[in-house]
């Protein structure tokens, strides 16, 4: 799988088990809710399919319910249309008593001025506003085009005070809480109290759930650092952005909105039109190729599919693609940067960057992550380390959250064994999952004392395999089986001391239990063999058992 996690918006085209597992296969990470085109019910019927999906085929896939928000949003027309003529003049009302060409939902001529601009149907269609009496805003269109019933109106770089849950998003928060859904994303965050209000609601429930707050404002923007700090995740909203911004800024929006949230170990999704071509074409364009490539190139957690899954003709080849540029653009580029300045848990940040200088030193195969809360699989995703981080979790509902986190693989180990198991009989009971090879070497961290509490404070390296025993080694690793009397069939032997009869060119390494002289090391470097002396069992090692000798550590495992 990639590191890159992907997010796939349910709808007509994909509310299918076949194709939600084959996303799934793709590396589709969590399913996006967008209730905006929704009824009640609908959040239920999903969790049961997705959580169905998730035990029939071992999934971890997460669930976002996408809350549609407060909306700013013009009236009705005649025959549900308005023609507009640039250098015209239109008249906005926000009170539904006075009548004018365009009106609107909300009482925004308390928070506009002279030279206020108000852009509707997406920012396709911009008014300048010239003067406000009487209840009517007066304005000068600056483009000639349509806007249709209930367009959507942005008022760039005015703070207007909407509130943050309608009615109808706190009954799909309802549902949501009553299904155990991971995420919530919230619409229009333009402060930090917006974030909040939102997590007041959940926890007054006895709830969870994480906060995925959405920068589409340019008020969510200019209190971009403040909002970072109070949510779980952040959404780069490109598509209100690219309206409230003007769209030459908007790429350089991204990049800041990703940096920022990075030095806070908040993870987060670019999303909007990633390959807006593929809800009708079974490929995406070049410039779309680019655009996700440079996402992935920005440092971003995740991308998020929105119509194209939804409603298009190709979900599944669009997973697909997101899939296979992210595969390739992390080959290419296979050291991300960590965060230049890291501004949470100083403690767990530097034994995260331990565990970096680690990985790219020494020959490891994964890092394995113990923790309670994804607090530790947290900072360790935003260090972007090259390895894969497996998280071993207690819950199903924490395995699904974490699994958004960039270069994360949620294991589930249920809680007595976490609590009540050593770290090697905890590697041992997950290595059969098929995530862990005999013989290779792993990172574990883990909090201390007690690898069931939490704490980020430990550091070992250990061989994946049964520990039968440790010694001093010198030479490379070794994998074969223990034979002291017929080295043809076998490749190690093992000694209580050093033989100097003993034809040793015969055995791939010798495991000798006393010390030995410098000349014996270096007889043994010469020759291309590996030798561990010093070495002290655990147990006795019997004749044919497979063994792997970690050069590195001199740690003596049984595959």
């Amino acid at each position: 799988m990639t590191k890159t996690k992907i997010v796939a918006t349910l709808g007509p085209a994909s509310f299918d088990e076949s194709i939600i597992t084959k996303m799934a296969d793709k590396g589709l990470a969590t399913i996006r809710i967008n209730t905006a085109h929704i009824s009640e019910g609908y959040i239920t019927d999903v969790s049961r399919l997705v959580y169905k999906i998730n035990e029939k085929y071992n999934k971890k896939l997460g669930i976002m319910v996408d809350l549609k928000g407060p909306e700013l949003r013009t009236g009705e027309f005649p025959g549900g249309i308005l023609n507009i003529t640039a250098g015209n003049t239109y008249g906005i009302s926000d009170n539904p008593g006075v009548k004018s060409d365009i009106s609107i939902n909300y009482k925004i001529s308390d928070y506009v001025d002279k030279d206020t601009l108000i852009a509707i149907n997406d920012g396709r269609v911009r008014f300048n506003v010239e003067s406000i009496s009487n209840g009517v805003i007066t304005t000068r269109a600056m483009d000639t085009g349509t806007i249709h019933d209930r367009s959507r109106v942005n008022i760039p770089g005015k703070y207007i005070d909407l509130g943050v849950l309608t009615d109808r998003d706190k009954m799909f928060l309802e549902e949501g809480l009553k299904n155990n859904i991971n995420f919530y994303a919230l619409s229009f965050v333009q402060s930090r109290e917006n974030v909040y209000e939102l997590q007041d609601y959940i926890y007054d429930r006895k709830g969870q759930g994480d906060i995925i707050s959405k920068i589409e404002t340019k008020s969510g923007y200019d209190n971009l650092e403040s909002i970072v700090k109070a949510s779980d995740f952040i959404m780069v909203a490109r598509g209100d952005l690219g309206v409230e911004l003007p769209l030459k800024e908007v790429a350089m929006a991204q990049k800041r909105i990703i940096d920022i949230s990075h030095k806070y170990a908040v993870p987060t999704i670019v999303a909007t039109q990633m390959l807006e071509s593929m809800v009708n074409s079974d490929s995406p364009t070049r410039a779309e190729v680019s655009d996700v490539t440079n996402a992935i190139l920005d440092d971003t957690d995740a991308v998020m599919l929105s119509e194209e899954t939804a409603i298009g003709k190709y979900p599944v080849e669009a997973v697909t693609y997101l899939y296979e540029i992210s595969k390739y653009v992390e080959s290419q580029s296979t050291s991300f940067p960590e965060p230049e300045n890291f501004m949470v848990d100083p403690i767990a940040f530097s034994v995260a960057k331990g565990v970096k200088i680690m990985s790219n030193t020494i020959d490891v195969s994964s890092i394995i992550a113990m923790t309670r809360t994804g607090h530790t699989a947290k900072i360790l995703s935003a260090i972007r380390p090259v390895n894969d981080i497996y998280a071993i979790v207690q819950t199903e509902w924490l395995a699904r959250s974490i699994n958004l986190m960039r270069g994360v693989i949620p294991v589930v180990l249920p809680e007595a064994q976490a609590k009540e198991e050593n770290i090697y009989d905890i590697i041992n009971k997950i290595a059969p999952l098929g995530l862990l090879n005999p013989g290779e070497k792993a990172i574990v961290v883990s909090g201390s004392p007690s690898l069931y509490l939490g704490g980020t404070n430990n550091i070992r390296v250990i061989s994946i395999g049964r520990f039968i025993g440790r010694g001093y080694p010198a030479g490379h690793n070794v994998t074969g089986k223990i034979d002291t009397d017929a080295p043809e069939n076998g490749n190690i032997i093992l000694l209580d001391r050093y033989d100097s009869n003993i034809d040793y060119s015969k055995y791939n390494a010798a495991i000798i239990k006393s010390d030995v002289t410098n000349r014996i090391i270096d007889k043994f470097l010469d020759a291309g063999k590996t030798l561990v002396y010093n070495a002290e069992l655990v147990k006795q090692i019997n004749k044919n058992t497979t063994i792997s000798i970690d050069a590195d550590t001199g740690i003596i495992t049984e595959i």
